[in-house]
């Protein structure tokens, strides 16, 4: 356990923002390969070795990856309509407003080593989450300081993989979490009277919890050319930010929902696959995520209570296509796209101008270059994630509309050996 400490802090000290929020706050795939066909890769064992499918560490043999992705979000809201003047309501400054910090950095490191020849044992760690950073500016006729929200997430999975035979394979891996979470210039709300807790609602400097969950993982060839692939994530159970127990429902939990991904993976030839993959998210499962604003004006759902308010998220499914082309022994070549209804409701852009994680579309490419004959490769990977916006009402002044947009471009390069 303190080896496993030291790993996680060590990754934390070199990646003080994690924001990949693509879809919702997860990640759009599992390593640099996947992200160059979309973030499939879940019926492709060389996705496997940072965070995929578990089932693909068997055919690995031994090996290691390092990743570094560079991750370029534009995250902003804009608030237009005359406040109504109606006593009681609470108008936001209009105009359009813009999160800070442009460029971060997210490292990512895989490990895998064969046993024998039929099973391997594999660790990974990789991060995620979602951050904004807005300036100072007015929230209900009142002048606040820099206000936002950053939530990050460290996984490490130690990874048990068995073939079945030679074309068909298992695998488990135990997800062990940390995350941090930090929330400014949200005071107004413990002033107005609108948390259980107004000492534990902002500004108490980062938190932090650990959580365990699991991810089972099937793949294998059915035909010749054509392999599926599925893997189960569970609900990831965390203690509580004790810091933000007036903010978050349920005294400050925030689980990682469970997750589930399908996918086929079909060889046309020697040189050309083509992948797809679905993927499903539960967040409508996790209170603090799921539940909606409107709980607020219910009796005894102030913030941070058993059915407090939280960011109203729906669940999400995803469609991934990707395809890998090799141009040569030595080059392989790959594209990408991915679709996926964003998760928040128009009436409920208040509360997510903290996470406007409104994404749907991701546009892919990416490459193998292989270094002479001994397994070494550079892997690289783009990602652009188009601009979309979701427009609704300032619930505490109707008579305004809150608009919130994202846009994304990723860069990821890897070592592979």
């Amino acid at each position: 356990m303190k080896k496993f400490s030291l790993l996680l802090l060590s990754l934390l000290f070199i990646c003080p923002f994690i924001v990949n929020a693509t879809d919702g706050y997860f990640m759009l795939g599992f390593g640099t390969r996947s992200k160059g066909m979309g973030g499939t890769g879940v019926a492709y064992y060389q996705n496997s070795i940072i965070g995929g499918n578990p089932a693909g560490n068997s055919f690995l043999g031994t090996q290691y990856s390092l990743a570094l992705d560079f991750f370029l979000p534009d995250r902003r809201y804009n608030v237009t309509g005359t406040p109504s003047g109606v006593d009681g309501t609470m108008p936001l400054a209009t105009g359009e407003v813009i999160s800070d910090t442009k460029i971060l950095f997210i490292p990512s490191f895989g490990a895998n080593w064969a046993i024998n020849e039929k099973s391997a044992f594999g660790i990974s760690f990789y991060g995620s989450g979602l951050n904004t950073n807005y300036p100072a500016q007015t929230f209900y006729d009142e002048s606040v300081d820099n206000t936002g929200i950053n939530i990050l997430q460290v996984f490490a999975n130690p990874t048990y993989s068995l073939k079945l035979g030679e074309k068909h394979s298992i695998g488990a891996s135990a997800i062990l979490a940390y995350q941090q979470f930090k929330a400014e210039g949200l005071s107004l709300f413990g002033m107005l009277g609108l948390s259980s807790n107004p000492d534990k609602l902002t500004n108490n400097d980062n938190d932090s919890n650990f959580g365990l969950g699991f991810k089972l993982g099937y793949m294998g060839e059915i035909m010749e050319g054509l392999t599926i692939g599925a893997s189960y994530q569970s609900r990831v159970n965390a203690s509580e930010f004790t810091e933000y127990a007036g903010l978050f429902a349920e005294g400050g939990s925030f689980d990682i929902p469970a997750n589930w991904t399908a996918g086929l993976n079909y060889a046309f030839s020697d040189k050309l696959r083509v992948l797809f993959d679905v993927q499903q998210i539960y967040y409508s499962k996790v209170k603090s995520v799921a539940n909606p604003l409107s709980k607020l004006f219910e009796e005894g759902h102030l913030l941070g209570s058993d059915e407090g308010p939280g960011f109203g998220w729906d669940d999400m499914t995803i469609f991934k296509l990707g395809s890998e082309f090799t141009a040569s022994e030595s080059l392989q070549l790959r594209a990408g796209f991915a679709h996926g209804k964003q998760p928040v409701k128009e009436s409920e852009v208040l509360f997510n101008i903290f996470a406007p994680a409104v994404i749907e579309n991701h546009l892919t490419l990416g490459f193998t270059q292989n270094i002479g004959s001994n397994g070494k490769s550079i892997d690289f990977a783009f990602v652009h994630a188009f601009n979309n916006s979701v427009t609704g009402p300032n619930p505490l002044d109707p008579a305004q509309n809150i608009e919130l947009s994202m846009k994304q471009f990723e860069f990821e390069i890897a070592f592979t050996f």
